[in-house]
Order: C-alpha cells, then sequence, then structure tokens
C-alpha cells in the first residue's frame, strides 16, 4: 500500500485516510471536521489558483487549504 499526501490526488480521484499528520489546534479542527484515518475522500476540484481543495468526506463537502491537505497521508 502506498502513502501520499492528499494534496496529490487530481479532482475525481479517491483515497482512504492512513495519518493526519497536523498537529494541535490545526490536527483537531482537521479531526472534527471528520477527516479521520480510515475514512475515504474523494478530491470534488480545487480553486482557480489551486487553493482550497473541495473534498468530500462521507456526506460532507469541506475546503482544506493546500498546506492542511498536504499534512494528510492517504492510501490510493
Amino acid at each position: 500500500m502506498t502513502s501520499i499526501p492528499l494534496t496529490s490526488l487530481k479532482k475525481g480521484e479517491r483515497g482512504k485516510i492512513l495519518q493526519v499528520r497536523s498537529q494541535g489546534e490545526l490536527g483537531k479542527r482537521i479531526r472534527d471536521i471528520g477527516i479521520v484515518p480510515g475514512i475515504a475522500v474523494t478530491v470534488l476540484g480545487r480553486a482557480p489558483l489551486g487553493d482550497p481543495l473541495a473534498l468530500r468526506v462521507a456526506d460532507t463537502t469541506v475546503a482544506l487549504r493546500k498546506r492542511e491537505a498536504a499534512q494528510i497521508l492517504i492510501a490510493q
């Protein structure tokens, strides 16, 4: 199984979250919105300049900045 940063996925691609490397308040916020190990995530799109990313997590659409998404490792 290969782990890659969430930012490596293109629009429409899907992966399973392996690890959230963010610590402190940012890590807590990411986990609070449902981004936790074992959950599937799909990239819905990106803003015109590539930041932020729109993601589908469970039945929710969330947006993350590129630097936040880079701290999330997924299995593709």
